[in-house]
């Protein structure tokens, strides 16, 4: 299973500001090397959905609107997948649909409880072996 673009930067764009607790939407675009309309798009998603709150102004920005351990992965993957353009909706033949529905299973069952919280602890603890490993 391979990500969206938008997933994937919807994502990094949370993670940010979880492990910050607050930052504009420019400063989110630069570190992150997010195209700065595109995230405004995403952003808007996810205030909707009611995983971010904004403050506008000067010294406007975005923060989480609830804790990241009660964000789930999932419910950013929901919120920001978008169906494919050559989707035709439901299979016409019962294989493809056995399929997609045992891949559809697996999936939320590997991705599972994740949050945020427990995306950035892993993030942490793998950069940590990264940096051990360097150490001479």
């Amino acid at each position: 299973m391979r990500l969206s673009t938008k997933v994937r930067y919807g994502l990094r764009a949370l993670t940010h500001v979880a492990y910050r607790g607050y930052a504009s939407a420019h400063v989110i675009a630069e570190q992150q090397a997010i195209p700065s309309r595109y995230l405004e798009e995403i952003i808007g998603e996810l205030r909707k959905a009611g995983l971010v709150v904004g403050k506008r102004g000067p010294r406007g920005g975005y923060r989480l609107a609830k804790p990241a351990a009660e964000i789930a992965v999932a419910e950013v993957i929901s919120v920001l997948s978008t169906a494919s353009t050559n989707d035709t909706g439901h299979p016409q033949d019962e294989i493809t649909r056995l399929v997609e529905d045992s891949v559809d299973q697996r999936f939320e069952s590997a991705v599972g409880e994740l949050n945020l919280e427990q995306l950035i602890g892993e993030a942490r603890e793998r950069y940590r072996r990264q940096a051990a490993d360097y150490v001479i």
